[in-house]
């Protein structure tokens, strides 16, 4: 049970958690108010809808465990649970009634909600999530951007069920998919150099299998520039946000974000010029996460 319990990484579903409610206590419910509208979700429906994702993502750590055993051996030897400390039956076994977990709890919040759309997004993310493990983090690119877009795609689910469940005032709308846009893009941009980093950092245990991952297949010095100009172009839609928050004086939010994600994003383009070993790109995957988590909390930020 307790390797079952370290392979679910729950400092990544807790920050799952806690994007879903300050989306909700610190951007929807504001608007709604404002705008003098109602929820279309209560808190135990929205909940729910969280609690459903965390379990999609715990799903995908535990069928990646169970999928990745060989690359594993050699790239987190230290964190090789399965054959170890647990048996891969019982490792398949987690994953698989997590998936009926999930499939039930969604199929009972579009019940309660009186909408297929809960359901839809939730079964698809749980689709993508299987099909990633088994085969789809092996081919160049698409495992990158396939995760990517699931960590943008649950900002974005948030919000487009809340949208679906209540009667929105069209001013209310834009404004609120402006910010969840605005998010959404930031989170896939940073998933995308995350998981290109630890590419690189995996390297060995990939080529053992036949990963055909971006450094294995263009070389480490191509995938550094591809790294740079993600980070480039992450930048400027950071100055971007800043120039729209100045105008409406979120002074707080704008030196946030300078001081959590601009200044470390810098520090990661000097440290990726200069990157050779395992561990250096592990150091530089664990700063894009809180890079990440930093961006995320600018939401806080902007209340003050």
């Amino acid at each position: 049970m307790r390797a079952i319990i370290q392979m679910l990484r729950i400092p990544n579903l807790l920050i799952i958690a806690f994007t879903f409610f300050i989306l909700r206590y610190l951007v929807f419910i504001p608007v709604y108010a404002g705008y003098h509208m109602i929820a279309g979700m209560d808190n135990l429906q929205y909940s729910l809808m969280v609690i459903i994702t965390m379990i999609i993502a715990a799903t995908g750590y535990i069928s990646n465990d169970y999928f990745d055993v060989e690359t594993d051996r050699i790239n987190k030897p230290q964190k090789l649970y399965i054959g170890n400390r647990i048996t891969s039956v019982s490792v398949f076994s987690t994953a698989l009634i997590l998936s009926i977990i999930a499939v039930i709890a969604a199929i009972c919040l579009s019940y309660a909600t009186k909408s297929w759309l809960p359901a839809t997004l939730l079964l698809i993310a749980l689709a993508v999530t299987w099909w990633y493990a088994v085969s789809l983090k092996r081919t160049l690119l698409w495992g990158n951007i396939a995760v990517s877009c699931m960590t943008a795609g649950t900002i974005v689910m948030a919000w487009v069920v809340e949208k679906q469940t209540s009667a929105f005032n069209p001013q209310a709308s834009i404004l609120i998919t402006n910010i969840v846009t605005a998010i959404s893009i930031f989170a896939f941009l940073l998933s995308l150099l995350r998981e290109i980093v630890k590419d690189m950092e995996d390297m060995e245990g990939d080529k053992l299998i036949g990963c055909k991952s971006l450094p294995l297949i263009k070389g480490v010095d191509f995938t550094k520039t591809i790294l740079l100009i993600l980070a480039g172009f992450t930048f400027v839609l950071l100055i971007a946000a800043q120039i729209f928050l100045l105008k409406y004086e979120k002074i707080s939010a704008i030196l946030w974000l300078v001081l959590t994600v601009e200044i470390p994003l810098v520090y990661f383009v000097i440290k990726l010029q200069k990157a050779v070993h395992k561990t250096d790109y592990h150091q530089l995957s664990n700063l894009l996460k809180w890079i990440m988590v930093g961006g995320i909390v600018t939401i806080i930020a902007a209340q003050f």
